[in-house]
This record gives structure tokens, C-alpha cells and sequence, in this order.
């Protein structure tokens, strides 16, 4: 049997009601049944997705920095050791005694085991905070249950609209928004996960710039064989010596605090510039049952135009606080809702809804 690949958003669209008689008379019972439980596996695939990743992140995080805090107790351990086991031997000891177990333990070099342990301690780490093993692990999470949030609260809000319809959603004047509210929830769902998506290229392109940035990790490849360490030149301080590796690691103590210094010396003038702009979108929900061309959306006390389907980019200052005002009519009574905003660099796209 051929094997079928796997359907995007968990076959969600497989039986999508495109044909038009769908949409006329009974049929539209079925089709926006059909329309709701294709809204519904969707966002459950995207919240499949998220859980399946962060519990695989979870263990590799977990694994790394286990790992790591091991062979840092060991490295630590090892040149304590040695000296132990050194004066235990020389305990009692005759000169002309036979050699022990103790004697020949003595020998090994324990200290310099213990420098390796505590630098490969360190690569982990650096590997963990490089790849985002732990970051990604709670990022995943997060946005996990900020979809089950938006889940639960589509699903009462669909019962609330069938229930003020009484289960009539043909023949109505004015018809159900059903439609603009299966759209609007998808809408949020797909934004979310761009979010983090946006998160995550971020911080990926911030290591590669500092990983990048570091002089201690960056190796010569050019030059004659008489420029090379041993032929009567200056050895290449940058040529990734034990050193180097160290202050990359974290482990050295005197190497790493030169490297943090070259990274930040090296690093342009304008990345410690603060941020004058942050973008948020803001989803208003409702304006579909709102009177014509009474939806008003006042940020800051500056009037902003509003799209038809009620999706705005807005561009505020971060570190400050942001009103948020969104008002209209319905069957001629007044309605409003209100949002205070305090966004930093960090809530960069971040969706906002409000509702009225």
C-alpha cells in the first residue's frame, strides 16, 4: 500500500464546502457545520503541533543541561580528588613500602580530566543556548496554551451566537456573522503562529550575529606556511587555541570576560540604540453586527481608519502606556471597549484583539 503524507492542518480541508449549492437553502445547516469543525482542526492541529514540539524540546533541553550540570560537578570534583588521594597514600607510608591502589590512582591525571569536563560542561551549554533547545522548549509551550485560550473562547462565543439565533441561521435579517467569526478565529490562530515563528527567527539571527561577532572563534584559513604557528612567525591569537575555546565555553575565567569585551567592541554603535517603534495587531471583534459606518477606533486620542475586516497594524512607542478605544452602534445603542497597552521590544507583532 502507498503510503499517504500527511495532510496540512490535520486534514482540516479535506471535505471544505466549495461547491454553491452548499451554500443555498437547507445545505446551509451541514455547510456551516462543516465550516466549524474545519475551523476546529485546525487550531487542534496547530495546538498537536505545538505540544508534540515542546515535549521533544523538553527532553533535549533537559538531557543537555542534566548532562551538563554533571560533568561540571565532576570537573569540579576530580583536582579535589586527586589531592585527597595524594595525602590518603602518603598516610603511613614506608620508604621502601610496596607501591598501593592508591599510589597508582594518585597518578592519573585527574586535574586535567577535570579542565576537559568542565569545558565540554560549557560547549553544552553554549550548544543549548546557540540552538535554543530550552527557549524553544518554553516558547512552544506558551504559545500552546495561548491557543487552547483562543479555542475555548471561539467555541462559547459560537454557542453565544447560536444561541441568540436560536439555531436559525437562514431566513435571519441581518444573517449570523457565522462566517466573519470562523475566518476571524483562523485569522488569530495563523497570526499567533507566525508570531512565534518571527520569535524564534529573531533570536536564532541574534546568536548567529554573536557567535559571528566573537574574534575568539573565528580561525585564519589564508596565508603562506611560513605565517603559521612553528615556521618563525607569531602564532595567530585567533587560530582556535585551548584559550580561545574556553572563553567561547564559558569555562575560562580569564578568557571569557577579553571575549565579551572584543564581541562588544566590535559590535556597531546602533544595536544599543533603543527601539522607537513596536507593531501590533489588533483584531476588533463584532463590527459585523455593528450599524453601518459607526465602527470609530481611537488610539492615543489620534482617530485611526479601519479596514472592513476589522484587522489594523498599528505602530506604538514602547515603554509607555497605550489607550486603545474601540466604539460603534448596535440597533442604535452606543458600545464600546477599551484596551491599555504597555508593549516592550520584545512584544514586536504581537496580536491584540479587543471586542465589542
Amino acid at each position: 500500500m502507498m503510503d499517504i503524507p500527511n495532510e496540512a492542518h490535520g486534514g482540516a480541508y479535506r471535505q471544505f464546502p466549495t461547491r454553491p449549492d452548499q451554500y443555498r437553502g437547507d445545505a446551509w445547516d451541514g455547510t456551516l457545520s462543516e465550516l466549524f469543525s474545519t475551523a476546529v482542526t485546525h487550531a487542534t492541529d496547530r495546538i498537536d503541533w505545538y505540544d508534540a514540539k515542546a515535549s521533544e524540546r523538553a527532553a533535549v533541553a533537559k538531557r543537555i543541561r542534566f548532562t551538563s550540570l554533571l560533568l561540571f560537578a565532576l570537573g569540579t570534583l576530580a583536582p579535589i580528588l586527586l589531592t585527597f588521594l595524594i595525602r590518603i597514600a602518603a598516610v603511613g607510608k614506608t620508604p621502601n613500602a610496596p607501591s598501593s591502589w592508591l599510589d597508582m590512582v594518585a597518578t592519573w591525571p585527574l586535574a586535567e580530566i577535570g579542565y576537559v569536563l568542565l569545558a565540554i560542561a560549557g560547549a553544552l551549554v553554549v550548544f543549548d543556548q546557540f540552538f535554543d533547545a530550552s527557549g524553544s522548549w518554553i516558547r512552544f509551550r506558551q504559545s500552546q496554551a495561548r491557543l487552547e485560550v483562543l479555542l475555548a473562547d471561539f467555541r462559547f462565543s459560537w454557542a453565544q451566537a447560536m444561541a441568540q439565533a436560536q439555531g436559525a441561521v437562514v431566513g435571519k435579517d441581518p444573517l449570523p456573522p457565522f462566517t466573519s467569526m470562523l475566518r476571524d478565529f483562523v485569522i488569530k490562530v495563523e497570526w499567533l503562529a507566525e508570531d512565534e515563528t518571527k520569535q524564534w527567527a529573531k533570536r536564532f539571527s541574534q546568536m548567529i550575529d554573536t557567535f559571528d561577532r566573537n574574534p575568539n572563534l573565528k580561525v585564519s584559513l589564508g596565508g603562506s606556511p611560513g605565517d603559521q604557528p612553528g615556521a618563525g612567525a607569531e602564532p595567530n591569537p585567533n587560530a582556535g587555541d585551548a584559550s580561545a575555546f574556553a572563553g567561547a565555553s564559558g569555562v575560562g575565567k580569564s578568557a571569557a570576560p577579553a571575549a565579551q569585551g572584543a564581541a562588544s567592541a566590535s559590535a556597531p554603535t546602533t544595536a544599543d540604540e533603543p527601539v522607537s517603534i513596536v507593531n501590533a495587531r489588533l483584531a476588533i471583534d463584532g463590527i459585523e453586527t455593528l450599524d453601518a459606518s459607526s465602527l470609530r477606533l481611537v488610539v492615543d486620542d489620534a482617530q485611526v481608519d479601519v479596514p472592513d475586516d476589522g484587522f489594523v497594524e498599528l505602530q506604538l512607542e514602547p515603554g509607555r502606556d497605550h489607550a486603545i478605544v474601540a466604539s460603534g452602534q448596535r440597533g442604535g445603542q452606543a458600545v464600546q471597549a477599551e484596551l491599555q497597552e504597555n508593549l516592550t521590544i520584545e512584544d514586536d507583532n504581537k496580536p491584540l484583539t479587543i471586542k465589542l
